[in-house]
Parts: structure tokens; sequence; C-alpha cells
């Protein structure tokens, strides 16, 4: 036998595995995972060094962001902001067009998700899911919208009544008789109360998915074998 077989004759390719042994590797697994809607129904209000709206172009959220994924005892906090911005058509007589804008509008989401604890990782995303917008039904904003259909006493969210409509209305018929004269009486009353406006609500439909993952220790090779469960 030569020198080549000799050092064959002692290697067993076979024991490869067996002379390393088990080894330990950390697997990181996902402890649960679940998603909720946020609703949120935001006042917005015109600051004074802008013009009044007449009617509202539109309305849409950006620049959202989650900002922090805290976990608790089965459940995860998630904190995140956006952003509104609105156009419109100013109440001036060239009707320019403006926009307002709420930055950093803040917003907190709590998750309940089983098995979650302490100083786990999480994760979480944020989309939106709906984004409009409800003026007062005696603004024109309103007519613009939903046409030229006074409100009655029972509109939604709005507690001014036909009757009381006209105190709100003195104030802006003076303005308005001079160039509106079909929509003001002899009193310089509105007969259908369609006013400028300085306020909206906007609603907004968020939806959060967070998941909290936990790393374990498992043994591979001898009579290590994978967990189907996290450990915790």
């Amino acid at each position: 036998m030569d020198e080549k077989d000799t050092r064959l004759a002692g290697y067993n390719q076979c024991t490869l595995g067996t002379e390393t042994g088990p080894q330990t590797i950390i697997v990181r697994q996902v402890v649960g995972a679940a998603e909720e809607q946020k609703v949120l129904d935001i006042h917005v209000v015109v600051p004074d060094r802008k013009p009044a709206i007449e009617q509202i172009v539109d309305v849409f959220v950006k620049d959202v962001c989650i900002n922090c994924v805290d976990v608790i005892h089965n459940k995860v906090i998630v904190r995140g902001e956006f952003e509104i911005k609105a156009i419109y058509v100013a109440y001036l007589p060239d009707q320019p067009v403006h926009a307002v804008e709420i930055k950093h509008f803040k917003w907190t989401q709590d998750i309940e998700i089983p098995g979650a604890r302490r100083g786990m990782d999480a994760d979480a995303n944020v989309i939106v899911e709906f984004v409009d917008y409800d003026v007062d039904c005696h603004s024109r904003a309103y007519k613009y919208k939903y046409g030229d259909n006074d409100c009655d006493g029972s509109c939604k969210d709005h507690h001014h009544h036909h009757n009381d409509c006209d105190d709100d209305c003195d104030d802006d018929c003076d303005d308005d008789c001079d160039n509106h004269h079909d929509d003001c009486d002899d009193n310089g009353h509105h007969h259908h109360h369609h006013r400028w406006t300085r306020e909206f609500d906007v609603s907004v439909v968020l939806k959060i998915v967070a998941k909290v993952m936990a790393d374990r220790q498992v043994q591979i090779g001898g009579t290590g074998t994978m967990p189907t469960q996290p450990k915790g």
C-alpha cells in the first residue's frame, strides 16, 4: 500500500457530523400578530391669517409614520403621527385656491397579542384606509359637496336649526348682500343660510398591523430538534 492509500485508510468520511456534535443556534420566531383599525375625527379650524372657505376641493392625509412600538403583557402599544392637508377655494372675489394643514397629528393604538411580554421585539406598519370631510350644513362648502339643499334641525353633528341660523348669518349677509342680492332678504338674512366657514371635520381610518418576535436558542445535530412554538 502506498503513502496515499495509508492516509485514506484512517479517514472515515461518514463521521464528520458526529465529530462536531450538536450545535446551538439562535432562531427568531413570531410570537403572534394582529391588526386593529384606528378611527379618528379631527376638527380643523382655518387660521385667521388665511381667508375663509367657500368650497373644499380635497382633503388628504400624508406623511403617515410610526414613531415607536412598545410591548407590554399580552399587548403592543403603537404610536405614530401624520399630516392633514385640505385644498380649498377661498371666500374672496377672485376665489384663489388656498391650503390649510395640521402637522404632526399624533395617534396611539393598543393591539392585543396573547403571549407578548416585555423585552420582546415588535414591529408594526400602518396604512390609511379612509379619509373624508364634513362641514356645517349651513355653509356653502356643504352646498358644493351635497347639493343646494337646506338641512333641517336633525342635521348630523350640528346643533343649529333654521330659526337659529339668522344670528349666525347676520354678519355674513352684511358683506354678501351687495354682491348676492338673490341670497338675502330685506332684513339682510340668507334665504338658504349658506355662508362661508372656517371650520370642518376630517374623518380618518387607519389600519395598524403589529407582530411580536422572540429569540430562542435551539440545538441542531444530535438529539436536538427545532421547536414548533417560541419559548416564553
